[in-house]
């Protein structure tokens, strides 16, 4: 039995690939800076057999037949230096990915936002019409969501694979697959020129059908004379949801029988996700964390509840650096219309060499500059007490933000208290 190491087994990508090789019989080990024997994550890992380690070179061996790496993970890594002493070889995520997938057909679904939801809406859909694909995705489908299984992937017993691929380091453009989903494309990581490029040679290198987004302003859309609802919040889970079903009817599937299957899909975990509602007031936690997505979870949001109270949290110093004038114009333009408060907490840092070049104290200080009454709050506690003095019934509570796992913590936090 071969024995993959993952290094930051925890992270959102990682994760998933430990569990697709654990279910594909390998012996799996990781490491990770965040490991927490308590947390939901690490025990269902846990629970599936894969041993975890200290990230300090300890958990490879002369038996560890590959290590797996994603771009996050710099080269002064223990996992990586062990790795390079031992002479063992080191896989990229994306990498490993594909030689998992090997021949099998393959559906990948790419765009700068709404890739999640689309590619867990696809594989239900795919799983309900008994199709029993293998999924990879960002983050758990709620459907397949269980107290001991984590639900972001699936193991299917099909030679189908439906992929959430990431351009976000350009790994995407290792996948040459059968059929392709780009849900739209906007300024993140990279400017427009070179992201319209990547995404044109994505789709030269699928050999089948390419859907590409359409926007929409309505409530629901027709195809092929059946009507669709969507059972998620927001205009843009309306469009994620008519570019998976665009590729069913591009395959043939019955679209009344899709049609069930969206009417029974749940969302995606932190993908507007509602913790609760109490005392009037609605908590919900997502994982927006650059400007188009930020815009789009508070227009949802803002279209069914009076006020929004936002807090967010930046995910890392350079998406901040690189994104600050067009956040702060998200955040301008939504309290200038909607009003509510705005709460920004300090950067999520996780370790590391990167240069701190903007903080979240800038981003306020540019909106404070604008007119906008945004607070920086130094923690959760500061943000519990801000949030406690400004919301009330009918209002809305929006957390934004990734990486940071005490994120969906919080928010049910505030739904208990």
């Amino acid at each position: 039995m071969r024995t993959i190491h993952f290094i930051g087994i925890g992270g959102v990508g990682m994760n998933g690939l430990a569990q697709l090789a654990a279910l594909a019989n390998y012996s799996v080990t990781g490491s990770d800076r965040a490991y927490n024997p308590d947390s939901e994550l690490f025990h269902a890992l846990e629970h599936l057999g894969i041993r975890i380690f200290p990230q300090d070179g300890s958990g490879i061996s002369e038996e560890t037949a590959q290590v797996v790496y994603s771009s996050a993970i710099e080269s002064d890594n223990p996992d990586i230096q062990q790795s390079r002493r031992l002479g063992i070889p080191l896989l990229h995520r994306a990498e490993f990915l594909k030689e998992l997938i090997g021949d099998d057909e393959l559906i990948a679904v790419a765009g700068t936002a709404g890739k999640t939801t689309t590619t867990g809406l696809l594989g239900w859909i795919f799983h309900c019409m008994g199709k029993d694909p293998s999924v990879y995705n960002g983050a758990a489908v709620l459907n397949w969501k269980t107290a001991g299984t984590l639900g972001n992937v699936r193991k299917g017993t099909s030679n189908l694979w439906i992929i959430e691929a990431d351009e976000s380091d350009k790994s995407f453009l290792n996948f040459h697959p059968t059929h392709t989903i780009i849900t739209n494309i906007s300024k993140d990581h990279y400017e427009l020129d070179e992201l319209h490029a990547m995404f044109d040679q994505f789709q030269s290198q699928t050999s089948g059908n390419t859907i590409r987004g359409q926007s929409s302003s309505d409530s629901c859309f027709m195809l092929q004379g059946v009507e669709f609802r969507v059972p998620m919040l927001g205009k843009h889970n309306l469009e994620n949801a008519l570019c998976a079903v665009r590729l069913c009817a591009e395959l043939g599937f019955d679209l009344k029988r899709v049609r069930d299957a969206v009417a029974q899909f749940k969302g995606i975990e932190r993908r507007l996700e509602i913790a609760g509602t109490k005392g009037g007031v609605t908590v919900i936690d997502d994982y927006a964390h650059n400007a188009a997505k930020i815009a789009a979870a508070l227009s949802a949001v803002a279209e069914s509840h009076g006020r929004v109270h936002a807090y967010w949290r930046p995910h890392g110093f350079t998406p901040l650096h690189q994104g600050l004038e067009d956040l702060a114009g998200v955040f301008s333009t939504h309290w200038k219309r909607h009003g509510g408060s705005i709460s920004i907490l300090p950067v999520y840092y996780a370790g590391g060499t990167v240069a701190k070049k903007t903080t979240s104290a800038d981003l306020v200080a540019r909106l404070n500059s604008a007119g906008v009454p945004a607070k920086l709050v130094e923690d959760y506690g500061a943000l519990q007490h801000r949030l406690e003095q400004h919301a009330a019934s009918g209002d809305a509570i929006l957390g934004m933000g990734a990486r940071d796992p005490e994120l969906p913590i919080f928010a049910k936090r505030l739904v208990a208290k």
